[in-house]
């Protein structure tokens, strides 16, 4: 019995899957009819509307409802129309209120690196730049010291500006303000101020290359400023502390002249003559010293480390050399090794 009921049930579960089977068929066979009416029926459509197209479009021109439709789309266009014109006025209040916020964070940046003593400060030349692109006066800004190492301030606006002792090098200030700017001992290596305004500044020691664009008939010079390169006449001059970093001054003229505190870091002095020079507590880094007169120069706690080219006559030709700072070769080259 238990195997003719396991049979029955055998026999019902085929029978229901044929079942099954017979209506996914023809479900399938009837969408496919489906689909296949539905796309004739829109060729036909197409069809009809290809050949009548003239007197359906007839028909709909003189349909009432159609020009209507016409109407308000048009009326449509010309509300869009109003509501712009009418938004322009709110548009250029929010453009010029958002500008004005982006200048006021530009002068924050300016000012903190002011407060804060801060003569690097990348963010704060990125300021001076935008402010200017946005037509901006920096009429007596205060940034003495800053470094704004090839800077584009072209067409600024820095009358009265502050910027003593300032790196201006590789800087672009072509058709720039500078009248009555005080640039004292800034450094303009590389610069270039083409037509710019220089009326009443101050460029006393202000130091300058043979790479540096004035505007005709600037003799700075005559205002104080000094030429430095190869033959330079700076005999005499008084730039103490000054930055001279790489700078080529090779057989340049530098008797007498007071470099006292100033930084020579890689700079190229073979040759020149610094015969009576105050060179006390300068630095001297991986310069080049080969023929370099030092002959009573005042050398007092300098340092010569990693100098190219400098021998032990011509360190004992100084005054105070015994206080200066050598390489290990040189200082025992003088006697200078401490037991």
């Amino acid at each position: 019995m238990a195997n003719r009921w396991i049979g029955f049930q055998g026999d019902d579960r085929a029978a229901t899957l044929e079942n099954v089977g017979r209506f996914l068929g023809v479900t399938m066979r009837l969408q496919y009819k489906i689909q296949v009416a539905t796309a004739l029926f829109i060729l036909l459509a197409l069809a009809i509307i290809l050949i009548f197209s003239q007197p359906i479009a007839l028909f709909l021109n003189n349909w009432a409802f159609i020009q209507i439709l016409d109407a308000l789309s048009k009326l449509g266009v010309l509300i869009a129309v109003i509501a712009f014109l009418l938004e322009i006025p709110k548009r250029e209040e929010r453009a010029k209120a958002e500008q004005q916020k982006i200048e006021f964070e530009y002068w924050q940046v300016i000012d903190a690196a002011a407060m804060t003593g801060n003569s690097t400060s990348y963010a704060r030349k990125i300021a001076l730049e935008n402010l200017v692109k946005s037509g901006v006066a920096l009429r007596n800004i205060d940034a003495p010291k800053a470094e704004l190492r090839r800077i584009d301030l072209t067409g600024a606006d820095l009358m009265g500006a502050n910027l003593s002792e300032a790196d201006l090098t590789g800087a672009m200030l072509d058709r720039a303000d500078l009248s009555k700017a005080y640039l004292v001992n800034v450094r303009l290596y590389g610069a270039s101020l083409v037509s710019t305004n220089l009326d009443s500044t101050d460029l006393r020691g202000a130091l300058y290359d043979d790479d540096t664009i004035f505007p005709p008939g600037t003799y700075p010079e005559s205002r104080g400023a000094y030429r430095i390169a190869p033959h330079s006449v700076l005999s005499g001059v008084q730039i103490p502390k000054a930055i001279l970093w790489g700078v080529n001054l090779q057989a340049a003229n530098l008797q007498n002249a007071n470099f006292s505190g100033a930084s020579f870091h890689g700079a190229a002095l073979q040759d020149a003559d610094l015969q009576g020079a105050n060179l006390a507590a300068a630095r001297f880094r991986n310069a080049n010293l080969v023929g370099t007169n030092l002959k009573n120069a005042n050398v007092r706690q300098a340092n010569f480390w990693g100098v190219e080219g400098l021998t032990p006559e011509q360190v004992r030709l100084a005054l105070h050399w015994e206080t200066a700072t050598y390489s290990p070769e040189l200082e025992a080259q003088l006697g200078l090794i401490k037991s």
